[in-house]
């Protein structure tokens, strides 16, 4: 047999059992192992050369899919933290209503302690005046009563206006968040309560490159989506707030991190007027490194301190407010 001739076919059942690649590796070597033939160099190889190409493709489909793993896990555990907010914000509104029907059940047993010393009021009048003696005590108890139950009245109407409220703002805060939605999947925006108040939180880095105190193209793309979310509560002002971690960045121009936080916060403001939302509506304010949500002791604690928050404010937009007295940019 020549330098030409190659080795034999392989078995069926062992061809059928291998990819292509392999097959000619194993007929490569079974040439080599069968008496009186001889391999191509080219073709031993070609089959080298097939089987690392296969073992590479492998590689990279088991790193794909432990990302789309982690991704999907990352996403499921954003899921789990707003559906946590809300969780909380309807024990609070629970817990306001028991207090309500406990203060009317209150306000209930003043009303008939008064028409029952109203009636008994009545009798001893009655008898006093028959005896030429003074009702002016009684008057006095009775004014005593009628006070503590325009008191209770008071503080029922107070609970009623505070529970009013934080509905209206866990509603602002579900229509945000659904607007928001793929945003907040991806987890470039979060959905929370701080204070009573409802927010988003958007991170430094997801705005900003560095140190700098521009916006980026990528973060004005995302602000533009957050202006279309804010433009439809129409009623309701908003506080823009920069914070910071405790380090000054390289290359930073500003003195402090009050000045960065109360730079970046107002650029966040000129972007979302830009995105339509009015600047009456509008106020900056810099927190500076003095409220962090994370110890600064790890890099992952210093990224979530890098944040801007825009806080729904507790109170609606005063009627006929005049447009000069917009907040300006100051410190909380």
């Amino acid at each position: 047999m020549n330098s030409t001739t190659t080795a034999g076919k392989l078995p069926a059942w062992l061809s059928r059992r291998l990819p292509a690649a392999a097959r000619l590796f194993t007929a490569a070597l079974i040439g080599l192992a069968t008496p009186g033939c001889l391999v191509r160099q080219d073709l031993y190889d070609q089959a080298r050369a097939e089987i690392q190409k296969e073992r590479a493709a492998g590689e990279r489909a088991r790193a794909e899919a432990e990302l789309a793993r982690a991704e999907a896990a990352q996403r499921s555990a954003q899921a789990a933290a707003i559906e946590a907010e809300l969780s909380r914000l309807a024990d609070d509104l629970r817990a306001r209503d028991l207090r309500l029907s406990e203060v009317t059940t209150t306000e209930a047993d003043l009303a008939r302690r008064l028409d029952e010393l109203a009636a008994m009021n009545e009798e001893l009048s009655a008898r006093l005046r028959s005896a030429g003696q003074s009702v002016g005590q009684l008057a006095n108890e009775r004014g005593s009563l009628s006070a503590e139950l325009a008191e209770a009245r008071a503080r029922v109407d107070e609970l009623r206006r505070h529970q009013a409220a934080a509905e209206a703002r866990a509603a602002r805060m579900r229509d945000v968040a659904s607007r928001l939605q793929a945003t907040v999947d991806g987890g470039k925006v979060r959905v929370g309560i701080r204070g009573g108040l409802p927010l988003l939180e958007l991170s430094s880095d997801a705005l900003f490159d560095g140190a700098r105190t521009e916006v980026k193209p990528a973060g004005r793309k995302l602000l533009a989506e957050v202006a279309g979310a804010l433009r439809t509560i129409a009623d309701h002002r908003f506080q823009v707030v920069g914070h910071t971690d405790d380090r000054k960045a390289r290359g930073a121009k500003r003195a402090s991190s009050w000045d960065v936080s109360t730079a970046r916060a107002v650029a966040v403001v000129e972007v979302l007027i830009e995105g339509g939302v009015s600047p009456q509506r509008l106020s900056a304010a810099g927190g500076g490194e003095f409220a962090p949500v994370a110890p600064n002791a790890s890099e992952e604690g210093r990224a979530k301190n890098r944040r801007i928050e825009i806080v729904l404010q507790a109170e609606p937009e005063a009627a006929g407010k005049a447009p000069g007295e917009a907040g300006a940019a100051a410190t909380p």
